[in-house]
């Protein structure tokens, strides 16, 4: 999961000449990139390790990533 992420980040990056500031996930996926880590830590840890905001949203087939000016964080 974190390989595909950094993927759509580098994709990202390319395309648009800086980098997304949003996650979005589906409830599954959200799950499989909990468990990519060894240490059990919660969402929001990730999602400040990766300097983004999780969006969760249930119909998203794949994970993708966006810009967003109402960025909080």
């Amino acid at each position: 999961m974190l390989s595909f992420i950094y993927q759509r980040v580098r994709d990202f990056e390319h395309n648009h000449g800086f980098s997304p500031n949003q996650l979005l996930l589906n409830p599954s996926h959200a799950e499989q990139l909990r468990d990519c880590f060894t240490e059990q830590l919660c969402l929001q840890t990730i999602m400040d390790l990766l300097h983004m905001t999780l969006v969760i949203q249930p119909d998203l087939v794949h994970p993708q990533v966006a810009w967003s000016q109402n960025h909080y964080h």
